[in-house]
């Protein structure tokens, strides 16, 4: 039985339209009805140095590039993964297939620097049982799936690393899913007490769960029901830490339809919503807490473009940029030193592209070789390092520096 967060995130490329040779930028406000934006061209977003809408040059970095590869201990395929922004190790969770239907399943640790094993957490051989990596939260916590068949049914078990460099299972983390509803995501946030947890409808609905937890200490927020279907069936989620609010953006995948941007206060249970000026189906976000800064990807459609796109959550204003030579962005991480926003693309290849939070593209990475679904971005940003997957088949690591 394999984490449907996992595997069942299905990615379709859409046809595109005949994109412009040099990339816009659309200047966007919240407007009704999903009207046109208006198109206001302000930097050449092709890697080349530029000169930018704020006067900077923008130069690539010249150290940034490939780095260590971490390679499974038991040559399995990776299910979840992450690193300690503040630390000096990561975690990843695998599994081998093997006859009859059973698995070799483990959990392992690696050194960040090295990409070395440190420590196999725990592994099963001969199993029906399942470990996935949900990831690293808080202050140094690492957090574990455990899925545990008995009599063909599935039991859920989050399992604390705490801290993660203990190299061993210390806890457990019990959220409380409601009947016929699955704990869908959790947001991805280190280095503060507080993840936001989004529950949905375990046989597809409307309705979701949202509430806050504090994962280290195994306490929760009151759960706020949210109640759109304009998010689509599996909206992605971020936390903002300064206001304590939630931030899910989705839509249902149409590539004429445009994305909601939904903030709900966590301790309310406020919602506010408004459209974004992108369209398709949205795979990656991103917030800084600090501004209140939404970035994400949308796939576009016929008549717009793939952009990365950039709101400032209060005003319910932004703007998106065109990705270079037409590529579709995927996953969407922040740097809250350097104040970047990293996302995956794909043209054909793989890379990664940084921007700054006006929008414009510090650099390029490319050369990886990473499944286009599902697509991960881990980050350390006082080390300006990062990890993606190192091969389509989800088998190792790639770290890069930026």
């Amino acid at each position: 039985m394999r984490n449907p967060r996992i595997l069942a995130m299905l990615f379709l490329l859409l046809a595109l339209a005949t994109l412009p040779t040099q990339a816009q930028t659309y200047t966007f406000t919240n407007y009704p009805n999903g009207a046109a934006p208006l198109a206001s061209p302000i930097a050449d977003n092709d890697g080349n140095s530029a000169t930018l809408g704020d006067g900077s040059v923008d130069e690539p970095n010249p150290s940034a590039g490939k780095g260590v590869m971490v390679r499974t201990k038991f040559g399995g395929q990776i299910l979840g993964f992450d690193i300690d922004q503040s630390g000096t190790e990561g975690v990843f969770s695998e599994y081998v297939a093997e006859q009859g239907g059973k698995n070799l399943v483990a959990t392992e640790t690696f050194d960040q620097k090295t990409g070395k094993i440190l420590k196999v957490v725990a592994k099963q051989n001969e199993t029906e049982n399942d470990y996935v990596t949900e990831g690293v939260f808080g202050n140094h916590l690492g957090l574990v799936l455990y899925q545990h068949v008995v009599k063909n049914q599935v039991e859920n078990h989050f399992l604390t690393m705490n801290p993660l460099d203990a190299n061993k299972f210390t806890g457990k983390w019990t959220p409380p899913v409601k009947q016929n509803y699955i704990l869908w995501s959790i947001s991805n946030t280190q280095g503060t007490n507080d993840v936001a947890v989004l529950e949905l409808a375990e046989q597809g609905g409307a309705y979701a769960y949202l509430y806050t937890s504090n994962v280290a200490a195994n306490t929760f927020g009151k759960p706020f029901p949210l109640n759109d279907p304009n998010l689509g069936p599996t909206p992605l989620l971020a936390y903002d830490t300064q206001t304590n609010q939630g931030v899910l953006v989705g839509s249902n995948g149409s590539p004429t339809t445009n994305p909601i941007v939904a903030t709900v206060d966590l301790a309310k249970g406020k919602v506010r919503e408004f459209t974004a000026q992108g369209v398709g189906t949205v795979n990656g976000l991103a917030v800084d807490s600090a501004t209140g800064t939404a970035c994400f990807t949308t796939e576009g459609g016929p008549f717009v473009p793939p952009l990365i796109e950039f709101y400032n959550l209060a005003k319910q204003t932004g703007f998106g940029v065109d990705l270079p030579s037409g590529s579709i962005g995927l996953d969407v991480e922040f740097d809250p030193i350097h104040k970047l926003f990293l996302a995956a693309a794909y043209d054909g290849t793989f890379s990664i592209l940084v921007y700054d939070e006006k929008g414009n593209l510090k650099e390029t990475i490319p050369g990886f070789n990473f499944p286009i679904s599902p697509t991960l971005i881990a980050l350390n940003p006082g080390q300006r390092q990062g990890y993606v997957f190192g091969n389509n088949f989800a088998q190792s690591l790639q770290s890069f520096t930026y």
